[in-house]
């Protein structure tokens, strides 16, 4: 991982689309997704007019990628690019409400889930490859929404939607 993020900031630093796409295909499967995401995106963007069909490839891949991963202001921007080039594609979002199970995203309820499960923090975040912070993060932000202090609480919850 980390040679595809010293080739990325090669890339970046020389503005040579081809480091770049190195810098992409070495980042693409590894267990930080919104890095080839990145790579992918400034590899687009890099190729511009020089390769359009590759250039609409690369920020495709990014926009799936950040849209997966649940960064919709990324995709957005990303599908900007792909629409200045003629290839639209649009983020849909659903209205959420502010509290309540339906309140949570779709990172926070794979958190919630494994956490339910008995899970750590560490072990849910090897699980999904986040930072521990991350989870711990999107557990927080799920008890608040949830108005909860306790993964027991969390628990009955959840079962209680399963069931």
């Amino acid at each position: 991982m980390f040679e595809g993020v010293a080739a990325h900031v090669q890339g970046l630093l020389t503005a040579d689309p081809w480091v770049l796409a190195d810098a992409a295909r070495l980042l693409k499967g590894t267990e930080r997704p919104l890095l080839f995401a990145s790579a992918a995106e400034d590899v687009g963007r890099a190729l511009g007019e020089h390769d359009e069909r590759g250039a609409v490839a690369q920020l495709s891949a990014a926009f799936d990628t950040y849209l997966e991963h649940d960064a919709a202001a990324d995709a957005r921007r990303v599908g900007r690019v792909l629409a200045a080039k003629g290839a639209a594609r649009r983020v849909v979002t659903r209205d959420r409400p502010d509290t309540g199970w339906e309140s949570l995203t779709s990172a926070e309820l794979k958190v919630v889930r494994l956490i339910a499960e008995g899970t750590t923090n560490r072990e849910a975040a090897a699980r999904l490859v986040l930072s521990p912070h991350t989870v711990s993060s999107h557990l927080r932000s799920a008890f608040t929404k949830l108005n909860i202090n306790s993964r027991r609480e969390l628990a009955k919850i959840v079962d209680a939607i399963d069931a």
